[in-house]
């Protein structure tokens, strides 16, 4: 698994007002009746809609098939993923060869709708007429940790969805056949966090977002200890409220709270790839304009680096060197906000 990203997404996810629903279900099935090409699909429940706007964050994929079988041909179909681990005859299982795919990235973006499968990637299997199998969480003899040799086989996928209030956090359910998928009989929750809760915590970051229309929304961190801890609010009202951010006195931190408008006045430019990894374009689709700065932020709104956009219809930045996470890229010109909009760093 990636477990950057994983760690990643469970401290994001910490920072923020969220719903957590256990609602991916993993199939693995031929594309055709008798054909040694396999395919495996994700699905999610009925009671969730996923927007548009997803980002998935890691997932892995864990097959078992007979120990004289081949694997070969792996396709991606939706999202970027490869074979990591191959582990042929385990003594908890001899009979068998355990291939794990690790997700990569997710581009091409995948996209879950309701009631609908899309196909991740494909395999050929050759030398066998046995189906390959998703092994099953915790059941397999294999995937019993520490096995034989301190591999780490199992199915997961996280999905992180930033359409949707609160944010939306999907996970891996089980496996499924046919259609039946596995669900929980608890509805997408679909309220909005208006008065966010008083943080009373010792010497720990307070986030919060506003999604609200037209609300004021008020943050109290009454942090203690001296040391304190850092307050940021992400405001994307429409219309606007107004956001007041009261820190403890006896925060002594130094740190400047940042306060974003995610929407900013309009469309501006596109930013591509997301998630990224060396760079990130920006292409802006006022192609004449003059003047201007894209200003790039932690996504806790601290400040990295700036750069004119000097008419240019485009800016490539060189992001290798960021920390896996979250970051804020900024459009800004003649001391105004014109769009602000986030990606992903792996």
């Amino acid at each position: 698994m990636n477990k950057v990203l994983l760690i990643c997404f469970s401290a994001f996810a910490c920072c923020f007002p969220f719903f957590s629903s256990a609602q991916i279900n993993l199939k693995l099935a031929p594309l055709s009746p008798g054909a040694n090409t396999f395919g495996v699909y994700a699905k999610v429940c009925d009671n969730i809609t996923p927007s548009g706007n997803t980002i998935t964050g890691s997932g892995q994929v864990t097959i078992k098939f007979p120990a004289n079988a081949n694997l070969n041909s792996l396709v991606s179909h939706a999202g970027l993923w490869a074979q990591n681990a191959t582990i042929a005859s385990p003594s908890e299982a001899a009979a068998h060869t355990y291939v794990s795919f690790g997700f990569v990235s997710d581009s091409p973006q995948i996209i879950y709708q309701p009631d609908s499968e899309t196909l991740l990637f494909t395999f050929k299997l050759v030398n066998t007429a046995t189906t390959p199998v998703l092994i099953e969480n915790g059941v397999d003899p294999f995937d019993h940790l520490p096995n034989s040799v301190n591999s780490n086989p199992g199915n997961e996928l996280t999905v992180l969805d930033f359409g949707v209030q609160p944010l939306g956090l999907y996970t891996y359910a089980g496996n499924y056949a046919g259609n039946a998928t596995i669900c929980s009989e608890t509805p997408q929750d679909t309220t909005t966090v208006i008065n966010p809760p008083i943080d009373t915590t010792n010497n720990t970051d307070t986030t919060v977002i506003d999604t609200t229309n037209n609300t004021d929304t008020t943050v109290i961190d009454t942090t203690t200890q001296g040391g304190g801890g850092d307050t940021t609010v992400i405001d994307t009202t429409q219309g606007g409220g107004d956001t007041t951010v009261i820190n403890s006195p006896n925060d002594t931190t130094q740190q400047t709270s940042g306060v974003f408008d995610l929407s900013g006045d309009g469309k501006h430019f596109t930013l591509y790839p997301t998630p990224a990894f060396e760079w990130v374009m920006v292409e802006f689709l006022e192609k004449d304009a003059n003047g201007g700065s894209i200003r790039l932020f932690t996504f806790n709104g601290v400040p990295i680096g700036e750069m004119g956009r000097a008419g240019r219809g485009s800016i490539k930045l060189n992001v290798s060197g960021l920390s896996s996470g979250l970051y804020i890229l900024s459009y800004e010109k003649d001391g105004q906000v014109m769009q602000r909009s986030k990606f992903l760093k792996q």
